[in-house]
């Protein structure tokens, strides 16, 4: 009887090994499927990504060039404003005030007095290769009163957004690449 007692014991124990065995071999082979698929599944979408990003590789180019645009634009506009005052323009509130929609207006932000080499900049951009003397001249039409002296040292240190050119005894600016 003992004996018999003995074999049930390690019958059950060898069962119980093999099974909680067969379960993570099965387990385990689940998981790897599992993983396998979703494999798959994740290249496949991302190739349809990918499709879908070359698609609109144009637009979102276009979109970053209109962005640019506008940062030139708006920066240009600045200096007008601060080149011919603020009070040469109507203003957003003005045209609010007086009963206008404004939803599509465009507003530019201007912090009060520019420095002086991007008054200089406007003005160049306007006319290139004006002369330093010309130049002096605008700026104190515009009621900025300045040096030859302070637009020469603008010159030089903004020596990446102006050209210079020496003909004679008299100096032209340009802006740079333009």
């Amino acid at each position: 009887m003992q004996a018999d007692v003995c074999n049930n014991d390690s019958r059950k124990c060898l069962i119980n090994v093999v099974s909680r065995f067969t379960i993570r071999l099965m387990r385990v082979a689940d998981i790897k499927r599992a993983l396998a698929q979703q494999f798959a599944l994740d290249r496949k979408q991302l190739k349809l990504n990918l499709a879908e990003q070359n698609k609109l590789l144009p637009d979102v180019m276009h979109f970053r060039d209109l962005q640019k645009d506008e940062s030139t634009r708006e920066r240009r506009m600045r200096r007008i404003i601060a080149a011919l005052g603020e009070e040469e323009f109507e203003t957003l509130s003005d045209s609010s005030r007086a009963g206008e929609d404004v939803s599509d207006s465009i507003g530019v932000v201007t912090s009060g007095d520019l420095p002086l080499w991007e008054v200089m900049a406007v003005i160049v951009e306007q006319k290139p290769g004006i002369q330093v003397i010309e130049l002096q001249l605008v700026l104190e039409q515009l009621g900025r009163k300045t040096s030859r002296q302070a637009i020469e040292s603008a010159l030089a240190t903004h020596k990446n957004e102006f050209e210079t050119k020496i003909r004679g005894r008299e100096k032209f600016v340009s802006l740079k690449g333009v």
